[in-house]
């Protein structure tokens, strides 16, 4: 029998959490998660996914619809942030005087018994989580893992660890992040993302002062040495044990690229002044492209330094890293033709996407869903400026998850913007099976193709992808 008390609520035996919104990925994760700790799971989510479909494997019962009737066994209920509160579930569990409470806070409450890690950032945390869990893994610490994203390794989002340490996504979106209780943290990036959450980038940057505040004195935080937001709050913050990562010589952790090739990335990493001496891993044979995956491994060293895990487990732990699901994935080589389906959809995300991929020779095709009519607005001009690596941009209508349109923001009116730069060759299709056409019309050998957006587009070209043949260059 366990007993809790979370938040304001005095909790009798838990017997069944329901979860509201269990296909989302964060949802999904702590889900597994109490699942594999001995509770009774089971929740609803508006539509079938893979999450669902995992979870369902798992033995948790998922209904596919809200309606009052599924909470009536319930003895807790967590919603997702994207849940409204006027959500009938919701409703009907307040009307029985079931305890409900907030993802974070469920999280948060998790958090509590373990020796906790998280990785902040708007960019680049899903990767830098996996990958400071592949190190944890081997060098054989197993932590506890809530992502925010597939690891291959896993073929989850999940891991129930049998040691005291947790490493866990955080999310900015709704501002909780900044509460969470961590031992240790990470910084990747602060950018323009959820400014329709915090109404300013002040506001934003505030957020992470606060998340560094909730960082153990006994603990440490690594950050990107480039960014320059989050160099502008470390200086409140003189006690905190900070390591500082990139390229540059005044890194505390610095790599320094020998050779790249179309399979990845071999460089050296300095780590400077760790326990009053520095040390080396050299000639790391890193599966993965581009600079900010460089970035992502230096963070997720700087993090496995602070548990003083052998160098050789750690680049080991680096060179066998199987990847993440929808991070720069081939899911498609044949005849000198390779697709690739990416999770890109802010202009940072797109330029570093295309910058990795960008072929010697052939030419470098960009499918791009546009995610959100607020995300396209606070970044337009940045937006066509991240697609100047693409030789044809194919723009898609934005996913607009909930969103309400805003007058002028549109893919049309994009596509035509992006033309008058003349960046790259850009057009624009209503839907996929018209931009399906259209790369069948105009593919050739040595070109690329990559699939970039948080939607739908996803499931789209991995479907394509199952059915593209070479020969349509024939037809």
């Amino acid at each position: 029998m366990i007993y809790y008390q979370i938040g304001n609520f005095d909790l009798k035996i838990i017997k069944n959490i329901y979860f509201i919104g269990i296909g989302g990925i964060g949802m999904s994760g702590i889900a597994e998660i109490m699942k594999n700790l001995g509770y009774k799971v089971t929740g609803s989510d508006q539509h079938k996914n893979s999450n669902v479909l995992r979870l369902r494997r798992l033995g948790i019962k998922i209904f596919i619809g809200h309606h009052p009737s599924n909470v009536e066994n319930a003895s807790l209920i967590v919603y997702s942030s994207a849940i409204s509160k006027n959500n009938p579930e919701i409703r009907k569990a307040i009307e029985l005087n079931i305890p409900v409470i907030s993802r974070p806070e469920m999280l948060k409450e998790l958090m509590r018994m373990k020796r906790t890690i998280t990785v902040a950032g708007s960019h680049g945390k899903t990767t830098t989580v996996s990958l400071i869990a592949e190190i944890l893994d081997k060098a054989k610490l197993d932590p506890t893992v809530i992502n925010g994203g597939i690891l291959n390794s896993y073929g989850s989002n999940t891991k129930l660890g049998k040691s005291d340490l947790m490493l866990v996504e955080t999310d900015e979106s709704d501002g909780s992040f900044s509460f969470l209780p961590s031992f240790g943290g990470v910084i990747t990036s602060i950018d323009n993302e959820h400014i329709d959450f915090y109404g300013s980038k002040r506001k934003l940057i505030e957020s992470f002062h606060f998340y560094i505040k909730n960082i153990s004195p006994f603990g440490f935080l690594a950050v990107s040495e480039k960014d320059k937001n989050i160099q502008s709050i470390l200086k409140n913050f003189k006690s905190l044990n900070i390591y500082k990562y990139g390229f540059n010589s005044s890194s505390d952790i610095q790599a320094k690229i020998i050779k790249k090739n179309k399979d990845g990335i071999i460089f050296d990493v300095e780590i400077k002044n760790f326990n009053k001496k520095n040390s080396f891993i050299r000639s790391i044979n890193f599966p993965l492209l581009g600079n900010h995956n460089i970035e992502n491994a230096l963070a997720a060293i700087s993090v496995c330094i602070n548990f003083n895990i052998n160098r050789s487990i750690i680049k080991e732990s680096l060179e066998s890293f199987q990847g993440v699901k929808r991070r720069l994935t081939k899911i498609f080589d044949k005849d000198d033709i390779i697709f690739y389906d990416d999770y890109a959809h802010h202009p940072t995300e797109i330029k570093d996407t295309l910058s990795a991929l960008k072929p010697k020779n052939g030419r470098l095709i960009a499918v791009i869903q546009p995610h959100r009519y607020s995300r396209l607005n606070e970044n337009y001009n940045n937006f066509i400026k991240s697609l100047k690596e693409a030789d044809i941009s194919i723009i898609l209508p934005i996913f607009d998850a909930g969103e309400r349109k805003i007058k002028g923001i549109s893919s049309l009116n994009l596509t035509n913007d992006i033309n008058k730069k003349k960046f790259t060759e850009a057009y624009y299709f209503n839907n996929f099976l018209k931009a399906k056409n259209k790369i069948n019309q105009i593919i050739k050998p040595k070109d690329i193709v990559v699939f970039m957006g948080a939607g739908s587009i996803s499931s789209w070209c991995n479907d394509y992808a199952n059915e593209f043949r070479y020969e349509v260059l024939n037809v």
